[in-house]
């Protein structure tokens, strides 16, 4: 690859980047958190039974804030110079009992460049998150069940140029804190929203990140 000095923020005049989608996916997803909280009502009990496997798929958007840069020979990328992210998230869950499950999540997560940038940057940060979590639930008789939800693992970060043209940084520790909530369709479908921040432990530095994610979960039930 071709060595090249970038420096955020040496030039002001830029295309900007639409980010209508991102903004549109929360606004969504803070209509729905809403609607959940007024929905929630006793039911048949949805608590699920240990040995429980279940599958899920989410879309969000998420944020990112650094003070710090990544630098490789000439080149120097601030990560200050990436702020909206379309996201999606696949979760697997595997009960411990009625309150309390373990699981696995994959995410992928793409950081558009701001506007007003320097076009030499990359136009996207992009980060793969390969975390273990594990969830407490509450309300678990409900159709609107709430749970926090910690988790740690590590994360793949890629600026990307083009598509034939990338920097791979190398991978990093991550760590998560956050919360949803689950409202049941029915005993084994339920749509999942979650609200999740980020400590990245990043190339040249470190980063925090939050993101809302929008989807459905699937229960094997046994």
């Amino acid at each position: 690859m071709t060595s090249r000095t970038v420096a955020a923020g040496n030039q002001t005049t830029t295309a900007a980047r639409p980010r209508g989608r991102q903004r549109g996916i929360a606004h969504a997803g803070l209509a729905l958190l809403l609607g959940l909280l007024l929905l929630g009502r006793p039911a048949q009990a949805y608590e699920q039974r240990s040995g429980t496997l279940s599958l899920g798929v989410q879309g969000g958007a998420g944020a990112l804030s650094s003070s710090d840069s990544f630098s490789r020979g000439a080149t120097e990328i601030g990560y200050d110079s990436y702020d909206f992210a379309g996201g999606l998230g696949i979760r697997i869950r595997y009960g411990l009992d009625r309150s309390h499950a373990v699981g696995v999540s994959f995410e992928d997560l793409r950081f558009d460049r701001k506007s007003g940038e320097d076009r030499e940057l990359p136009s996207q940060y992009q980060l793969n998150n390969f975390m273990v979590d594990y969830y407490v639930y509450f309300h678990r008789r409900y159709k609107l069940s709430r749970y926090v939800v910690l988790g740690a693992g590590f994360h793949r970060p890629t600026f990307r140029f083009s598509d034939d043209e990338n920097i791979l940084p190398g991978e990093g520790l991550t760590a998560n804190f956050g919360g949803g909530m689950e409202y049941f369709l029915g005993r084994p479908f339920a749509l999942d929203a979650s609200v999740r921040g980020y400590y990245l432990r990043l190339k040249g530095g470190s980063a925090v990140a939050g993101e809302l994610m929008l989807g459905v979960h699937y229960y094997l039930l046994n």
